[in-house]
């Protein structure tokens, strides 16, 4: 046996503490901070010559804010889609930064040793590096892509619901915000304001339904794209980067989108009043909600 299939973990592997602080460095944290360095680079250098005439790497990202201005606007308004776009624009850079991460060499691939994976292994490290045999999957990745961590999705779907809610009292006021969820009034209708009430206490399950939805879907694919790669990469070394590779950046590119478009449409109806809640937006969410099949593996 050349080699066993890489070790599952779902949860984050602990690589190092940090001296003094005795703070635990996780590979998917270690993979997050690359990611905020990349970005931090990535727009620094970008701009830091602003032509009228942009190029070259500006001209790149202005046409990324630009797409992603505009799909803000297209959702919310000019309006309200300004205020959206930084929220919005955030999410879908980070996540698609972070999702094709997974795609570089050494991601998943290069770490340290685990001494517990190798006392019942007859096979033992060539060099004191490689590893083969049935000693092949003792390894710790240091660095592992930021969205295979449901920590850092559930807090990021979390910021997205939460924020909406708060847009949604500051522009409705506490009175119309609530009244979207308690619609007490309702109930003096007779009948048909008890079924009115009842689907705004629905409500309130489908926002926290929508926490649950946003962490586990880019959660579940990212995740699974990476164990895709990983046994594959063991099976047809070769042939799975030419199959896999191209598959995965479609998908780490759907998911960003899908992500940052649904924000948008949390905010927009949380800031819409029950009453002029409109169709579009319903059935727009409803379409959004269905085509992460399109990126599921």
């Amino acid at each position: 046996m050349f080699w066993k299939l890489p070790h599952i973990s779902l949860a984050p592997e602990m690589i190092f503490v940090i001296p003094g602080i005795q703070f635990p460095v996780t590979n998917t944290l270690l993979g997050t901070w690359i990611v905020l360095l990349i970005l931090v680079l990535l727009f620094a250098y970008g701009t830091r010559r602003s032509e009228l005439i942009p190029r070259g790497l500006q001209g790149f990202l202005e046409v990324i804010v630009e797409f992603l201005l505009g799909l803000a606007e297209s959702v919310a308004g000019k309006e309200k889609g300004k205020k959206f776009f930084p929220l919005a624009a955030s999410f879908f850079v980070f996540i698609l930064v972070a999702n094709l991460i997974d795609l570089l060499p050494g991601v998943d691939t290069i770490g340290q040793i685990e001494p517990e994976a190798l006392t019942h292994a007859q096979s033992q490290p060539v060099f004191g590096l490689l590893l083969f045999g049935d000693a092949s999957n003792a390894l710790i990745p240091w660095i592992r892509p930021a969205t295979t961590d449901l920590n850092l999705t559930l807090a990021m779907a979390l910021i997205a619901v939460v924020t909406a809610q708060v847009y949604g009292f500051v522009t409705l006021g506490a009175g119309g915000h609530l009244s979207k969820y308690l619609n007490f009034k309702a109930l003096s209708k007779g009948f048909v304001g008890g079924i009115e009430f009842f689907v705004g206490l629905l409500e309130i399950v489908s926002e926290i339904s929508r926490v649950l939805s946003l962490a586990l879907r880019l959660f579940g694919n990212i995740f699974a794209g990476s164990i895709v790669l990983a046994v594959f990469a063991f099976i047809l070394p070769f042939f799975a980067n030419v199959i896999f590779l191209p598959f995965e950046l479609l998908v780490a590119g759907v998911q960003a989108f899908v992500f940052a478009l649904l924000t948008l449409i949390y905010l927009q109806l949380a800031t819409t009043g029950h009453e002029h809640h409109d169709e579009h937006d319903e059935h727009a969410e409803h379409g959004v909600e269905m085509s992460h099949g399109v990126a599921t593996h």
